[in-house]
């Protein structure tokens, strides 16, 4: 059985990303634990933090209340009979929260919903989603674009430099979506030049890796990784998913690469699959 959590704000585009990994994983027996992280903004903090304080209480009623009619929208539509759900407030960041079910339980994947934003608001809107994306968990991370159509993915690209081989693990989120759905996966290189001996080498082992789906190769160069995957996508104008992969760094290479993930975490209109390399 599969476990999923799915982080809520309550919103529409919250129960949006709901339907979509219920959709994904309709004939599959899974239970997902629904979260609502609570009470976390500066107003609330330094009352909040004080468990026995009434405001706590009152702020933990309403998330659960809020959980209970969530979930039973989401039974109702369920079409999934192998699906249970699990219900949890935390007085937490989201990530933390995230993080701390993560380490409970094992968990398959974290599925979200984001709002895109452009400019200064890309501060505010979808940035917990964002944060989760980039905390590096050990199960991968699928965002859901509030723009998103619910459907199975019938063409995936995956964006790589093909600067290092992949392991199985790397990328068995990936290889797993695209056997159960039949799914076409688009090898996209990305990268300042075209692919040198050594990452032909890691062409061949990812290929190698992808064994069993049907696979097709393709390569963009001389620009940045979120203008490639933008223009690919819209140039095929079929693609349903977005996939990489997000290798640890050391604190100096993350701080140059997470804009890749940030950027199009904000700005894809499609399921963007984060699969974190540990």
């Amino acid at each position: 059985m599969k476990t999923i959590i799915l982080p809520t704000d309550f919103s529409t585009n919250a129960k949006n990303a709901a339907n979509y990994a219920m959709t994904l994983f309709k004939e599959e027996e899974c239970k997902f634990i629904v979260l609502n992280a609570f009470g976390t903004d500066s107003a609330t903090n330094s009352i909040l933090l004080q468990a026995a304080h009434p405001a706590y209480e009152a702020a933990l009623t309403s998330s659960q209340n809020s959980l209970k009619e969530f979930v039973e929208d989401l039974s109702s539509s369920d079409t999934g009979q192998y699906h249970s759900f699990e219900m949890v407030s935390k007085y937490n960041y989201l990530a933390r929260a995230v993080n701390e079910l993560i380490r409970a339980h094992d968990i398959y994947m974290v599925v979200m919903g984001i709002q895109g934003a452009t400019g200064a608001k890309e501060r505010w809107f979808g940035s917990n989603t964002v944060t989760v994306m980039e905390s590096g968990f050990k199960c991968p991370v699928l965002v859901i674009p509030e723009s998103a159509e619910i459907k199975v993915p019938q063409e995936i690209v995956f964006t790589t430099s093909l600067k290092r081989p992949y392991r199985i693990r790397d990328i068995a989120p990936l290889t797993e979506l695209a056997e159960k759905h039949k799914s076409i996966i688009r090898i996209l290189h990305t990268g300042d030049k075209e692919p040198d001996e050594e990452q032909q080498h890691n062409k061949t082992v990812l290929e190698e890796r992808l064994n069993g789906v049907e696979t097709f190769y393709h390569t963009l160069t001389s620009m940045n990784t979120e203008m490639a995957v933008q223009c690919f996508v819209e140039s095929r104008g079929n693609i349903d998913m977005i996939a990489m992969v997000n290798r640890k760094h050391s604190l100096f290479n993350s701080i140059i690469r997470r804009p890749v993930v940030r950027s199009l975490g904000y700005h894809t209109k499609i399921p963007l699959l984060v699969m974190n390399r540990l």
